[in-house]
């Protein structure tokens, strides 16, 4: 099925974006393995960014014309040798390989109006290499995943979830139960409940043990509403004084997957400043849960359930 042209895009797929880049290739090997699990079909696209129309001598209408047709052709090469390689891989799994005109975040992000999940690869480049992802947490319908590298987990292995209290973060909750449940593994319930070293400019200096207990329960109490709902979901805690970035991504190296809502507390419609940084530095695929995913997400009153630490 591999180079074949675009599927109906009322079609429930598994999208990755592709650039022709080995993070994109990783990306679309990550999601075409989601996709085989999920029952779906994979879609890969490749955006050609045109801005605008040439005007004026015929020359440089030409020459516009024809810097244009190359790279379409670049993409089609980009997204047939990328759909080969999944053939290789998984050949009965069902691909659509598609070059689209337009600007990448309005094609992707109509793209994931139908799709189950939306993959890209590890934003690479700096600040400016993480512009894409930036803006497609706040527009993408469905989770975005950044693929870093494939996942190394063993079976025992978790789902590992962050948690702030931000309306993004509840909704990664319901998601990351989710992902779980379908992997037949445990959910690691990560809260970084200080990331500024309070004690170190603190005179007389925090004492954080007097409250540490409160903290582990106020979370303990946030998620029991999400493990009442998935009964099947074994929940393990982690409450860590740390920089939520570093303690994501040490958990990352013997997880499957990350779950991080995207606008953190600062509650932005795109990647929030912990989010841009566990996405390009996690050892596993990093799925980001935005703000169109919130609606839905509010939890029942709390009761007490049952987790381990």
């Amino acid at each position: 099925m591999a180079g074949s042209e675009a599927s109906p895009h009322g079609e429930r797929s598994v999208v990755v974006g592709v650039d022709g880049s080995r993070h994109c290739l990783d990306a679309a090997v990550w999601a075409a393995r989601e996709a085989d699990r999920r029952g779906l079909r994979l879609r890969l696209v490749e955006v050609v960014e045109w801005q605008g129309v040439v005007a004026g001598h015929p020359e440089a209408v030409r020459a516009a014309a024809q810097v244009r047709s190359e790279l379409r052709s670049i993409a089609r090469r980009d997204v047939d040798r990328t759909a080969a390689h999944v053939d290789a891989l998984l050949p009965d799994m069902p691909v659509s390989a598609e070059v689209c005109d337009g600007v990448p975040v309005d094609v992707l992000g109509e793209a994931s109006e139908h799709a189950a999940l939306l993959a890209i690869g590890r934003p690479v480049g700096g600040w400016g290499g993480t512009l894409l992802g930036v803006a497609l947490a706040g527009r993408s319908a469905c989770p975005l995943v950044f693929v870093n590298e494939l996942p190394d987990a063993g079976p025992d292995d978790p789902v590992v979830v962050g948690v702030d209290g931000s309306p993004d973060s509840d909704a990664a909750l319901e998601v990351a139960f989710a992902e779980a449940r379908d992997r037949n593994v445990y959910l690691r319930v990560l809260h970084a409940w200080s990331d500024v070293p309070l004690d170190a400019c603190a005179d007389p200096a925090v004492e954080f043990g007097d409250f540490a207990s409160g903290v582990r329960a106020s979370v303990y109490e946030r998620v029991a509403p999400y493990a009442r709902r998935h009964p099947d979901v074994e929940v393990r805690h982690s409450t860590t004084r740390d920089h939520p970035e570093r303690a994501l991504r040490e958990l990352s190296a013997n997880a499957h997957l990350v779950v991080i809502g995207a606008g953190g507390r600062s509650g932005g419609l795109g990647l929030g400043q912990v989010s841009r940084r566990i996405v390009t530095t996690a050892r596993c695929p990093v799925m980001v849960v935005g703000p169109r995913m919130r609606a839905g997400a509010t939890a029942p009153a709390p009761e007490d359930v049952r987790v381990a630490d």
